[in-house]
């Protein structure tokens, strides 16, 4: 679990036999080792080297499921388990950690069987309170990283949704579709992806990862109790043209215009994360 510390403010300071000035110091937030809800391992040398940076500094990590081949069943998601268990650090620093948990997730298909949904939601860890299998990862066919195998319609995998939501199990969600102009895609999902789903599936747990535009900001700030979303951190560093203006190569993520989301989401003040 993550843990936060917040300063005590000094007390006010009064002048004699006048009014008093209340002084009070910025309120500071640590958190000593949060949990890291989108995480990419990856696999084989790659594994090992991302885990040496996560182990010290997270207690728990999402892994994403998008591997060469995807992680698509309960028993590719022991064995990748164990391959990230058998990867842990064995620095003085990672070791200090020894409480590090890896969280599963499978991969959407449209092949995704009742069956499997039924055989994740029962499997849990060591503590019999945890779930070794979290949630199952939505990425639209050819959206993104290793995507191939993912979901070329969303009304192939409804059984699955309804599945999902009959054993409380979470849906993690790239949101995005594969047409109309690339900075108008997260929009577009919104409404052809998203809103249907929230209407078909009330109670189902759903988080739309990484969000990268306003129009997801005002989004989830209206949507109901079940829809959350992540935002990566990173991802506020640039803007479009910023992007735009240098000489690299174009990555398929789309940079957000960081003041209007920030106006829109951040700055929300009636938005609660936790």
């Amino acid at each position: 679990m993550s843990h936060a510390t917040t300063p005590t403010p000094p007390p006010p300071s009064s002048s004699g036999g006048g009014s008093s000035t209340a002084t009070t110091s910025p309120r500071r937030i640590t958190i000593r080792r949060p949990d890291d809800y989108h995480h990419h391992g990856r696999d084989g040398p790659q594994l090992a080297s991302v885990l040496q940076h996560a182990v010290p500094r997270f207690n728990r990590c999402l892994m994403m499921p998008n591997l060469k081949p995807p992680v698509t069943t309960v028993e590719r998601a022991l064995e990748y388990k164990d391959r990230i268990v058998a990867s842990l650090p064995t620095t003085t620093t990672a070791t200090n950690h020894g409480s590090f948990q890896p969280l599963m997730t499978l991969y959407l298909t449209d092949n995704t069987t009742l069956e499997e949904v039924y055989k994740a939601a029962a499997l849990y860890n060591e503590d019999g309170i945890t779930r070794t299998i979290i949630a199952f990862k939505y990425y639209p066919a050819g959206a993104t990283t290793n995507s191939d195998y993912g979901v070329s319609d969303i009304h192939k995998v409804y059984p699955a949704l309804q599945a999902m939501q009959d054993v409380g199990m979470n849906l993690c969600i790239h949101s995005e579709v594969t047409h109309g102009d690339i900075f108008d895609r997260e929009a577009i999902f919104i409404e052809e992806v998203m809103k249907p789903i929230v209407a078909a599936f009330p109670t189902l747990k759903i988080t739309m990862e990484h969000i990268s535009t306003s129009d997801a900001a005002k989004y989830i700030l209206s949507a109901p109790e079940n829809v959350k979303a992540s935002i990566t951190p990173q991802h506020l560093m640039y803007n479009r043209n910023r992007k735009l203006r240098c000489c690299v190569s174009y990555w398929e993520f789309v940079w957000i215009s960081v003041e209007s989301f920030l106006d829109d989401f951040l700055k929300a003040h009636q938005w609660n994360p936790f």
